[in-house]
């Protein structure tokens, strides 16, 4: 792992540079992986129509622990994660990815979907796109202060 650069964020003279250096941090990396966890729950609960209220029923507490853990703010315990996974009808599961790699996860059914087949798919329709990461482009426009 990269040793921390011990610059302060205040001399930076471009975005760019402030989110390489923030990249370099572990805190950068624990914030991110708060956030996204975060984010899987506000998903899961749009998917299934649960309200706060009714996943801190599920969670056996209190409105307030719902809001707290939806904050971004918490720092989840493996076993609080666990529970709020089930509490959404989901399994748990962690993952190590390599630096340089991207995953991609595929949720697969146990048993036969009962639905119509579709169209066949042909491969040949498909064609290989190009993936840039961090390619950000900003326009600037005009403000006023």
């Amino acid at each position: 792992m990269a040793k921390p650069i011990d610059q302060p964020y205040s001399k930076f003279d471009s975005f760019e540079q402030f989110f390489a250096h923030s990249e370099q941090r572990p805190g950068y990396w624990v914030e991110l992986a708060k956030l996204d966890f975060t984010r899987e729950i506000f998903d899961r609960m749009k998917v299934l129509g649960v309200s706060k209220s009714q996943l801190a029923t599920k969670l056996e507490g209190q409105p307030a622990l719902v809001t707290r853990l939806l904050s971004g703010r918490n720092n989840f315990e493996l076993a609080t994660m666990v529970r709020i996974a089930r509490a959404l009808d989901c399994e748990f599961r962690c993952h190590l990815q390599p630096i340089g790699t991207k995953t991609c996860w595929i949720d697969v059914l146990n048993e036969e979907a009962k639905c119509e087949p579709v169209a066949a798919w042909n491969p040949a329709e498909f064609q290989r796109v190009k993936f840039e990461p961090n390619v950000l482009n900003y326009e600037s426009i005009p403000a006023a202060a």
